[in-house]
C-alpha cells in the first residue's frame, strides 16, 4: 500500500468519527430539549384541563345561583307579605275545602256562570259542579275619545257579581254613539231607526244590565282572546246552550 494512503486513511477515519460524535452529541442535546418541551407541553395541557374543569364547575355553580335567585325573587308572589308566615299544603287544602263548603251552602245547588276575563273562558256551574265551559271574548281594553264632544269610552268588561236580568231571541243591536265615532261617521239622533242593526248580536242575548250583554259574534276566530267593546261574546252553539239552560235571575261572576 502507498505510504501516503496509509497515512490518509487513519486521518479520514478519525475525522469521520469526530464528525459522527459531534452529530451524536447534537442529536442527544436536541432529544433532551424535545423531552423538556414535551414535559412542558404535558404540564400546560394538564393545567388547561384543570382550568376547563374549574370553568365547568363555575358555570354549574352560576346556573344554580341563578335558579336560587329566581326562586327567591318569586317568593313574594306565592307567600304572604307577613314575614315568617308559611302555610303548608295541608293547611291550604283544608282552607280550600272550607271555602268550597261555604260557597256550596251559599249557592244551594243553583246554576250560575263564571267568566274568567283573563283566560277568556266562561264556565257553567251548578253548585260546585262544572257542567261545561266555553271560549269567549271579553273587552279588549283601550279608550276611545270623541274629539268633538270630548266624551270617552273604555272598552273593558266590568268585574264583579251580576245577574241575568233578561233574555232575548233574535235581538237587534241599537248601535251606540261610540260605534259611529269609532267608524268616523256622524252620530245620528238617539231614536234614529238607522241605529238598529240586524244579526250583529247572534241569535240570543243574556242581559247583565248597564248595557252589558252575553251575545253571539260574527268574529268566531277571535274567541279565546279579548276582542269585544265590553260585552261577553260567545260562539253560536254555546250561546244556544246558555239561552236554553240559564234562567233569568241566574248569578254571573266575572273576575280576573
Amino acid at each position: 500500500m502507498n505510504p501516503f494512503g496509509r497515512t490518509l486513511y487513519p486521518l479520514g477515519l478519525s475525522a469521520w468519527l469526530g464528525l459522527f460524535g459531534w452529530r451524536a452529541c447534537a442529536v442527544s442535546r436536541a432529544a433532551k430539549t424535545l423531552s423538556r418541551e414535551a414535559d412542558l407541553l404535558e404540564g400546560e395541557s394538564a393545567a388547561l384541563d384543570r382550568g376547563a374543569r374549574r370553568l365547568a364547575q363555575l358555570a354549574h355553580e352560576s346556573a344554580a345561583q341563578a335558579r336560587e335567585s329566581e326562586f327567591l325573587l318569586g317568593l313574594p308572589n306565592i307567600l304572604p307579605e307577613e314575614k315568617g308566615y308559611l302555610r303548608t299544603q295541608k293547611a291550604i287544602s283544608d282552607e280550600v275545602a272550607v271555602l268550597r263548603a261555604k260557597v256550596g251552602r251559599r249557592l244551594k245547588g243553583a246554576l250560575y256562570l263564571v267568566v274568567d276575563a283573563k283566560a277568556n273562558k266562561l264556565f257553567v256551574k251548578k253548585g260546585l259542579k262544572l257542567l261545561w265551559q266555553a271560549d269567549v271574548s271579553v273587552g279588549r281594553g283601550g279608550v276611545l275619545a270623541d274629539a268633538r264632544s270630548g266624551r270617552k269610552w273604555e272598552f273593558v268588561t266590568p268585574r264583579g257579581e251580576f245577574r241575568v236580568i233578561g233574555k232575548g231571541l233574535n235581538p237587534r243591536w241599537r248601535k251606540p254613539d261610540w260605534a259611529y265615532v269609532e267608524a268616523g261617521e256622524p252620530v245620528p239622533p238617539p231614536e234614529d231607526p238607522s241605529r238598529l242593526v240586524e244579526g250583529e248580536l247572534g241569535a240570543y242575548v243574556l242581559n247583565l244590565g248597564d248595557g252589558y250583554l252575553i251575545h253571539g259574534t260574527r268574529s268566531t276566530e277571535l274567541l279565546g282572546r279579548p276582542a269585544s267593546h265590553g260585552c261577553v261574546r260567545v260562539g253560536a252553539e254555546d250561546l244556544d246552550k246558555l239561552y236554553q239552560t240559564v234562567p233569568n235571575g241566574a248569578r254571573v261572576f266575572i273576575f280576573e
